[in-house]
């Protein structure tokens, strides 16, 4: 059955922004006393390429709509562009796919973190952080920020743009040549979207440590080095946590040098749930002492590593995310009691983290992979997104327990109300309907208000479009338009055209396209496709 959902039509969107003068959006420090915890839609729209070969489906507004119900008050997409270019230049077609993720999550009504994404892009930008600037890089990160920036220049200040990931090799020894171009290169993204105006003159922008790694971005990048900003209190600063490493994410034994030649081993076992018959599996361990270590497996290494942050940036008015952490689950090894006692383990490693984050006025955000497998790795997957229902809670204590940080009770599903007007910069005003976040919701762009039946769509505009042409719509299972159709799949490429204008109206059939999303253009009209 062929489906499709209005997302906007870009005339409409351009007579809207027309009509709106820029607004001087609040400071980093009002946007983030409203962040809450977050949420990573990861291994996704970062995938080179793709955002499918990973294994998850494009991200829906039903994900999104669970997302906000399971407690998240903000979405951080992991974005990749590199990979996504013609001529230098970012795709049209591909920042329209973005957007339709963008607009998701801003009317699932919560803040929106836009990054510049690099693994498994030849790591262009974050593994070529050398001792002088390169101009070829440079030049990138000017382009492709201009382009994302004009793209969204309107959205309100539940918008803000991320400048990279994990900036830097993975080495020891950074020298000054380092940071300072690094900074360089922070300089070229805060000055490219301030150029584009718009509510892009006082956005929320966000620049990384070094790696994000606490201690490195402590004691090699303190903010006298920090890139200059044309307005005041608009910079945040991120972090990632993922310690003790041989707990949250190491999969095989390692050999880094200890007393006899002892193997590293991975560590199942955290907090008040740890196996005394096996101490070298507990968190924490260390085996050049050949004890654990009570603070690497307690809520007291997370209260120290934030507390620094808190002390070297948030105190200096540079707001901090933990824009990334997370445990996987060693399901592939342990089964039974043991595997019972990891998972509770797990849990109270993830209430530690995000407790001491919220003491110390930390965001954090939850990496999810999606991989829902308990048969390998890479396997944080909290939020269902690879089977059905889309959006379905997978770990509930977990979820639980960090809601409980925030006092919000133990999860129900109760749905979300959706917020239309995100686009303007001014007031929100909460859409009259709520959907549940279990099920997919008829999404509705800031510039035209559709209602959806199983046979057509009709579209009622508001007043700011009275009078303006929709020129592309859709009718069962056929598109009709003013001038000729593009079609294109979600990674930009075309899949169908028309070019047979007839008595000013051209049609496309949509018999026989692969179930999943498309994205219809005609002129500047845009049209969102699903295909089930």
């Amino acid at each position: 059955m062929v489906q499709s959902k209005f997302l906007g039509i870009a005339c409409g969107v351009a007579m809207l922004a027309g009509a709106v003068s820029a607004a001087t959006l609040p400071t980093a420090k009002d946007v983030q006393a409203k962040m809450g915890m977050g949420f990573n839609i990861g291994n996704s729209m970062e995938v080179p390429n793709s955002p499918t070969l990973w294994g998850n489906p494009f991200p829906t507004q039903a994900l999104l709509d669970s997302v906000k119900a399971a407690g998240f008050n903000t979405v951080r997409i992991p974005c990749a562009w590199d990979s996504h270019t013609s001529g230098g230049k970012v795709t049209e077609t591909w920042l329209d796919s973005v957007k339709t993720v963008v607009d998701y999550a801003m009317r699932a009504g919560l803040y929106t973190i836009l990054n510049i994404h690099h693994e498994g892009e030849g790591g262009w930008f974050q593994s070529n952080i050398g001792t002088n600037v390169n101009s070829n890089i440079d030049n990138k990160m000017k382009t492709y920020w201009t382009q994302i920036a004009n793209k969204f220049k309107n959205y309100n200040e539940r918008l803000l743009f991320a400048g990279a990931n994990e900036p830097g090799p993975n080495v020891n020894t950074w020298t000054s040549q380092h940071v300072s171009t690094l900074m360089h290169y922070y300089q070229t993204f805060i000055d490219a979207v301030r150029a584009t105006g718009g509510n892009n003159e006082t956005r929320t922008l966000i620049i990384q440590g070094l790696n994000t790694d606490i201690d490195k971005s402590v004691k090699s990048a303190p903010v006298s080095t920090f890139p200059k900003d044309k307005v005041e209190g608009r910079l945040m600063f991120e972090v990632h946590y993922y310690d003790p490493y041989q707990y949250t994410l190491m999969t095989s034994p390692q050999d880094w040098g200890a007393p006899g030649g002892e193997m590293i081993q991975p560590q199942y076992y955290y907090g008040d749930y740890t196996k005394a018959s096996e101490p070298k599996r507990n968190a924490g361990y260390n085996a050049w002492a050949g004890s654990v270590d009570s603070k690497l497996g307690s809520i007291v290494h997370p209260q120290e590593q934030f507390a620094k942050m808190k002390t070297n940036y948030v105190d200096k008015g540079y707001p901090v995310i933990v824009g990334e952490f997370g445990a996987n689950v060693r399901s592939p090894e342990l089964s039974g009691s043991d595997l019972n006692l990891h998972k509770q383990g797990r849990v109270q490693w993830h209430k530690d983290v995000v407790s001491a984050a919220k003491q110390y006025g930390l965001t954090p955000i939850l990496w999810d992979m999606g991989n829902e497998s308990n048969s390998g790795y890479d396997n944080m997957a909290y939020i269902r997104r690879q089977s059905s229902p889309v959006g379905k809670v997978l770990e509930t204590d977990v979820i639980n327990a960090m809601r409980g940080v925030y006092g919000l009770g133990n999860y129900v599903n109760n749905g979300v109300t959706h917020v239309e007007n995100f686009i303007t910069g001014g007031t929100e005003t909460p859409s009259s309907s709520s959907a549940p976040a279990s099920s997919s919701s008829v999404a509705v762009s800031s510039s035209s208000e559709i209602t959806q039946s199983s046979s057509s769509a009709t579209i009622a505009l508001p007043t700011v479009l009275a009078g303006a042409q929709v020129n592309l719509h859709r009718a069962g299972n056929t598109l009709y338009a003013s001038g000729d159709i593009m079609l294109f799949d979600m990674n930009g490429n075309l899949v169908r055209s028309t070019n047979n204008v007839s008595a000013g109206q051209a049609q496309m059939q949509l018999h026989g396209l692969r179930q999943g999303n498309y994205i219809a253009k005609c002129k500047n009209s845009v049209l969102q496709v699903k295909i089930r």
